[in-house]
């Protein structure tokens, strides 16, 4: 019986070696394996660092070469720029020249025009003394002109004193003319104390006209408006202007104050 025990237990402890051999060798294999994965992975991943070394390379130079290119295209612009403006200065230049030519054509013209006997070597002398002689006419016209001025003067002074003339004979004429008309009395009113004249705006009678009562050459009394129409007037008798025993009545002639005196 102990001796099968010790042979079993032998034949474990073989089974066990035997399965512990095979432990390490597939262990030590897939340490290899593992090994090797990782110097492959360590591997790659240095292969995509220096990738990602060569793009951040290359992103770097593609930004070098945009700046280059902008600073390129604003060089571009302001040399187009510099280019019109040289453009412009060309076209003006060629403009003044056309012009220049043109206004020597013209001086050309003019001297092949010159009277006979005038010649540009002694044109300036002629000028100046063409100038002379039209410094004289000006100065004589300004003389005549100030004379003309003096007569236009007196002209004015003559004109001013016959219009005054003219206006103070049409003021009498005037104050004639209203005076001319007849005006008289038609009706008085003794207890109110004014009266009706038969003639109004139209014969030349205001609110602020100063109105006589006349019978034949006496003086009756004075007359304040009260109010004026067309063709009749209404006055108040001024009660102190009245002569001594007199009083105004119907048919007395009523003519104008300052006419009278």
């Amino acid at each position: 019986m102990t001796k099968v025990l010790f042979i079993l237990s032998a034949v474990i402890i073989l089974v066990s070696a035997f399965f512990a051999y095979q432990n390490g060798r597939e262990f030590t294999r897939v340490r290899t394996a593992v090994a090797v994965a990782n110097m492959q992975v360590q591997t790659a991943l240095n292969d995509a660092n220096k990738v990602v070394t060569d793009v951040n390379g290359v992103v770097a130079n593609i930004a070098t070469v945009q700046g280059e290119l902008d600073i390129e295209g604003e060089k571009l612009k302001s040399q187009k720029l510099k280019l019109a403006q040289v453009e412009n200065d060309l076209k003006r230049d060629q403009d003044q020249l056309d012009a220049a030519s043109k206004k020597l054509a013209d001086q050309r013209i003019r001297l092949a025009k010159l009277p006979q006997g005038m010649k540009p070597e002694t044109m300036v002398e002629e000028i100046n003394g063409m100038k002379k002689a039209t410094a004289e006419f000006q100065a004589q016209v300004e003389l005549k002109k100030k004379e003309a001025e003096v007569e236009e003067a007196k002209m004015g002074d003559a004109r001013k004193a016959y219009e005054e003339v003219v206006r103070k004979i049409e003021d009498r004429k005037k104050s004639f003319d209203r005076n001319s008309l007849v005006a008289r009395i038609v009706a008085v009113n003794t207890a109110w104390g004014f009266v009706v004249v038969d003639a109004g705006q139209t014969g030349g009678i205001t609110e602020a006209t100063k109105l006589l009562v006349t019978r034949g050459n006496r003086t009756v009394g004075k007359l304040s408006i009260l109010s004026v129409q067309d063709n009749r007037t209404v006055a108040n008798i001024l009660p102190e202007t009245l002569a001594q025993g007199m009083r105004i009545a119907p048919g007395d002639r009523v003519i104008l104050e300052n006419l009278h005196q």
